[in-house]
């Protein structure tokens, strides 16, 4: 078995090496046989290119189809951008409920886009219950792994609380971020 494990962790560097180095069709290659077999880092790269045309026509519904695969078995990457397409519905009805749960579940994963965008989910009020306090704490967070997106949110949010409410929110920071993700 571990000879099996090892030829498929070294045809997914064949294919990640391939996709760095845009040779897209021998990634895609090395990529598919892998994502048939359930790799999940391989279904999200297939993905991937089939959202972006890459070696392959552009298809928005292919690429959910291989996001849902992935998403469903736990892959961050994938989960947020199926939560993207539904929230954008590309490839996928809009359903702003799915979009909250799929970039909920990669935001509690740490994917720093994901916890951005549920703070915008939050502050819109859209797929969820709108709640200022819970998106400045996804703001502060996305925003504490270097997104330019989620500082500018922040900053502007930060003009509509006041000091208690901003004390409040760097609890709840703290609180989600020692329980890694488990308490948010």
């Amino acid at each position: 078995m571990l000879n099996l494990k090892t030829a498929f962790a070294a045809d997914f560097i064949v294919g990640l090496k391939a996709f760095k180095a845009q040779d897209y069709d021998t990634a895609f290659e090395e990529f598919y046989s892998l994502a048939e077999t359930g790799d999940i880092r391989a279904q999200t790269y297939i993905g991937m290119m089939y959202f972006n045309g890459l070696s392959v026509s552009k298809n928005f519904e292919t690429a959910a189809e291989w996001y849902i695969k992935a998403a469903e078995l736990g892959h961050p990457h994938a989960q947020y951008y199926l939560g993207w397409m539904y929230d954008n519905g590309k490839g996928l009805e809009e359903n702003k409920k799915l979009a909250f749960k799929w970039l909920q579940t990669s935001a509690k994963q740490g994917h720093p886009r994901a916890q951005n965008n549920v703070g915008v989910m939050y502050f819109k009020g859209e797929g969820v219950q709108k709640n200022l306090l819970l998106a400045q704490m996804w703001y502060m967070i996305s925003d504490s792994k270097g997104m330019p997106e989620a500082i500018e949110n922040m900053t502007m949010l930060t003009e509509d609380l006041n000091s208690k409410q901003i004390s409040h929110v760097k609890q709840m920071v703290r609180k989600c971020l020692t329980s890694n993700y488990s308490d948010c």
